[in-house]
């Protein structure tokens, strides 16, 4: 019996955004659990570079299930970029990129999950992980998920 194929993982962000990240959550992970995540740093925008590159990423990430695209904003010429480079391919794209995203990412066995419930973990992650300290102590804390 074939094992299925992972769900491939990009992800995009403004100036070195996703290397970065990346880098942080490899520092934090145990080593291996983010291989085959692929970060593109967009720079300042769209570049023909930029659409490039998105194109070229989603298709090595493309095993035959798609990939989950994780970029910063919503909106903006990365998010845009990553939407139409993606076509062709079964994509996701979820916005406001984390290091939350990619600490939960590396707990799932993409090979054994759909795309949109690997888009939808990432989300929820993120969400769950805003909160806000303000006032005299800190120490309250009021989460803005709902």
């Amino acid at each position: 019996m074939s094992e299925l194929a992972a769900i491939g993982v990009a992800m995009v962000g403004h100036g070195s955004t996703a290397s970065q990240l990346l880098a942080a959550a490899r520092a934090i992970l145990p080593s291996g659990s983010l291989d085959h995540v692929i970060a593109i740093d967009a720079g300042l925008g769209e570049t023909p570079i930029l659409s490039e590159t998105m194109c070229t990423a989603i298709a090595t990430a493309d095993r035959g299930r798609g990939v989950v695209v994780l970029v910063d904003l919503f909106g903006a010429s990365p998010c845009q970029c990553a939407r139409r480079q993606g076509l062709g391919h079964p994509l996701a794209v979820v916005s406001g990129l984390t290091l939350a995203m990619l600490l939960k990412l590396a707990t799932i066995d993409r090979t054994r999950v759909e795309l949109t419930a690997l888009a939808q973990a990432c989300a929820d992650a993120a969400h769950r992980s805003i909160a806000i300290s303000a006032g005299e102590s800190a120490a309250e804390e009021v989460s803005v998920s709902g």
